[in-house]
C-alpha cells in the first residue's frame, strides 16, 4: 500500500485514527522500523548531538538481541513502539490473529524495556481500516508516515538524502530503517538529513 514517497492525502481520510503528522515538539519526526540493530546506538548518539527525539518501532526478536539499546531508547526519551510480533503481512489476519501479534509483541517489549507501549506501526504499511479500529480499541495508537526515505531500496546514500531534502515538509513523519538489513550508510544518511533540517531553521 505504501509505495509512494508521499502517500496520497486520501489515505488520511481512510485512516483518520492513525498519526500522519509529528505530534512531538519538533518540526519533523524521524522514525525507524525493524530494529534495534547494529546502527541504532549510533543513531541515538546523533539524536543527542542534534537535540531531537526519534520514534523506534521495534521487533521483539531484535529487542531480545539488544536489550541495553531498548533501555537506552526509553532512558533518552524517545518514542518506543511495537512493529508487531513478526515482520510479516497482516492484511489477511482475523481479528484474533491480528491482536495476538500486536498484544504479544507489546508484552515482550514491555518486559524488556520496563516501559508501557502506546504506539505501533504495521509492517509494510499494509493496514485495513477495520484493523486500524482494532488497534484503537486495544488502547494503542497507530503511526503511519508522511515521507518515505526508501532507504530499504539500498540506493546510494546521496540519492536517499536528496529524496528527503527535496520532499521534507513541516510536520512530517519520515520513514527510515535500523534493523539488521538496514542501509549500510543509515547513520550518515540521518546525519546529513538532520544537518539539512538545522540549516533550514
Amino acid at each position: 500500500m505504501m509505495s509512494w514517497t508521499r502517500p496520497p492525502k486520501l489515505l488520511r481520510y481512510i485512516y483518520p485514527h492513525s498519526y500522519w503528522k509529528c505530534w512531538l515538539q519538533h518540526d519533523v519526526l524521524f522514525s525507524f522500523d525493524d530494529g534495534p540493530g547494529p546502527n541504532t546506538e549510533a543513531l541515538l548518539d546523533l539524536s543527542l548531538e542534534y537535540g531531537v527525539k526519534f520514534a523506534f518501532f521495534i521487533l521483539p526478536e531484535q529487542a531480545d538481541k539488544y536489550p541495553e539499546i531498548v533501555s537506552r531508547i526509553v532512558e533518552d526519551g524517545h518514542i518506543l513502539g511495537s512493529h508487531f510480533l513478526k515482520h510479516r503481512h497482516h492484511i489477511m489476519d482475523t481479528k484474533t490473529t491480528f491482536l495476538k501479534s500486536l498484544n504479544g509483541s507489546v508484552e515482550k517489549i514491555e518486559n524488556i524495556s520496563r516501559n508501557s507501549i502506546q504506539y505501533c506501526r504495521i509492517p509494510y504499511g499494509r493496514l485495513l481500516p477495520w484493523q486500524n479500529r482494532w488497534i484503537n480499541q486495544g488502547g494503542y495508537k497507530h503511526v503511519f508516515w508522511s515521507l518515505d526515505s526508501k532507504d530499504y531500496n539500498l540506493e546510494s546514500k546521496e540519492r536517499i538524502i536528496y529524496r528527503v531534502q527535496d520532499n521534507i515538509q513541516l510536520g512530517d513523519i519520515v520513514l527510515f530503517h535500523d534493523g539488521e538489513d538496514s542501509h549500510p550508510n543509515i547513520v550518515q544518511i540521518v546525519d546529513e538529513c538532520l544537518k539539512i533540517l538545522n540549516s533550514n531553521h
